[in-house]
């Protein structure tokens, strides 16, 4: 007999467990901690109260991860995680779980649910398909390591204006991408900085944010970059995004590793392009798919 329980009702010890157990043999190490899972729910908002933990007795046998924001005046879902302990695959185990996700998440207002799922596990996309998920975009996780030999970046310094803004600001823009992946979102940004593009007449032409980590000697180590974008209609949006990736990596000569999670490579399309042209490299492909609940 499968019971559904809400993570804020299980122990520390049932969620690490079903966490790890149902993630087992996945394409990557994706073994947690009791302190890393604290940190994953922290980091990446999820809510104890919207996911939850399946048992069979008293065994935890799956797991749900899920947050919620409101955008654009609608509450918004993303799932942090779905899997299912290996004995119990392909036994309707994984179903049961999305559709208990979805009674909790009904209750709760929720009107769109996000998630990712990595290319090549055909049979998660199956299922989220099966449900009602739709693929909204394909994604890739791009990565760009130490330095490179000569400076991609134009000298377009005369031409645009930088300005130093928080990431918040930038989700007050009306071209911001708001509905891009959850782990680029603004509110993804812990600790980040953002830039504004502007004219002379100080209109924003493009944003950019980002994340800067340093080791204990102070020294830069890496940093992330959640979104890059220019508006839409700028027939120089090559040149804003060459601008931005200027503001935010330098000349490339540092040692360090830069990375792009989930970008979405239609509507991301000339952001993509610019950053493939330097050098980044594919790590990962992923889709992101949407349902309307």
């Amino acid at each position: 007999m499968i019971k559904i329980k809400k993570l804020i009702d299980c122990t520390l010890a049932e969620a690490v467990i079903a966490w790890n157990t149902g993630f087992e043999g996945y394409y990557f190490d994706a073994t947690t901690t009791p302190q890393n899972f604290i940190k994953r729910m922290v980091n990446e908002d999820l809510s104890p109260s919207l996911s939850i933990v399946a048992f069979e007795e008293k065994q935890p046998i799956g797991i749900v991860l899920n947050g919620a924001r409101e955008i654009k005046g609608k509450k918004i879902t993303w799932n942090g995680g779905t899997g299912v302990a290996k004995e119990y695959r392909s036994k309707g185990i994984g179903k049961i779980l999305m559709d208990s996700s979805f009674s909790i998440l009904k209750e709760e207002g929720i009107e769109i649910a996000t998630l990712e799922a990595i290319s090549d596990n055909t049979k998660a996309i199956s299922l989220y398909k099966n449900i009602g998920y739709l693929v909204e975009d394909n994604l890739e996780y791009l990565n760009l390591n130490g330095k490179l030999p000569q400076n991609p970046i134009k000298d377009l310094n005369r031409k645009y204006n930088c300005e130093r803004v928080a990431p918040q600001q930038i989700g007050q823009l009306q071209f911001y991408k708001a509905m891009n992946p959850w782990q680029t979102q603004w509110q993804s940004a812990k600790n980040g900085e953002g830039i504004f593009v502007k004219d002379d007449s100080d209109n924003v032409l493009g944003y950019a944010y980002y994340h800067r980590i340093f080791n204990s000697q102070g020294g830069h180590i890496s940093t992330t970059l959640f979104q890059c974008e220019p508006k839409s209609d700028r027939t120089d949006a090559e040149e804003i995004i060459y601008f931005l990736l200027g503001q935010v990596f330098g000349d490339f000569k540092d040692d360090i590793n830069r990375t792009v999670p989930n970008l979405p490579i239609n509507k991301s399309e000339k952001t993509f392009n610019v950053l493939k042209q330097i050098g980044f490299q594919t790590i990962a492909q992923q889709v992101y798919m949407i349902k309307e609940i």
